[in-house]
């Protein structure tokens, strides 16, 4: 699977709201580095327990469509590919809302791309 065919399905996934659907996305252990400190999750039910939250600030912007944009991308190891991507959320009216930038450690497993590594980047 290609890195822009993932980000554009995740980017499908997040904008159902659906915990569950974006949680599929992941793979534990997964470690999230942020300005409040390193998270290491090792269940999934925990990745669904965070988005069941995590989605509620985008619901509250009303965002209906969320452009991936892959700044860079490198091929790290035979199985393991770091990218920054850039969101670019719009609401209903096509107005963007917001944007953010984040570092994704994606892991091949068989034929599919998991997160299994995020870096949330300041504002």
């Amino acid at each position: 699977m290609k890195t822009q065919t993932f980000f554009a399905d995740y980017a499908t996934a997040l904008l159902t709201y659906s915990a569950e659907k974006i949680a599929a996305f992941y793979k534990v252990p997964l470690t999230v580095y942020s300005d409040d400190g390193i998270l290491q999750v090792t269940k999934s039910s925990e990745v669904e327990k965070f988005w069941e939250q995590g989605v509620k600030p985008y619901q509250a912007q009303g965002i209906t469509k969320s452009i991936p944009e892959i700044l860079s991308e490198e091929q790290v190891s035979k199985t393991i590919t770091v990218c920054k991507v850039v969101w670019t959320n719009y609401d209903k009216a096509d107005k963007q809302t917001s944007s953010e930038t984040n570092i994704y450690i994606l892991s091949q497993a068989k034929d599919d791309l998991k997160i299994s590594g995020l870096i949330i980047m300041a504002k």
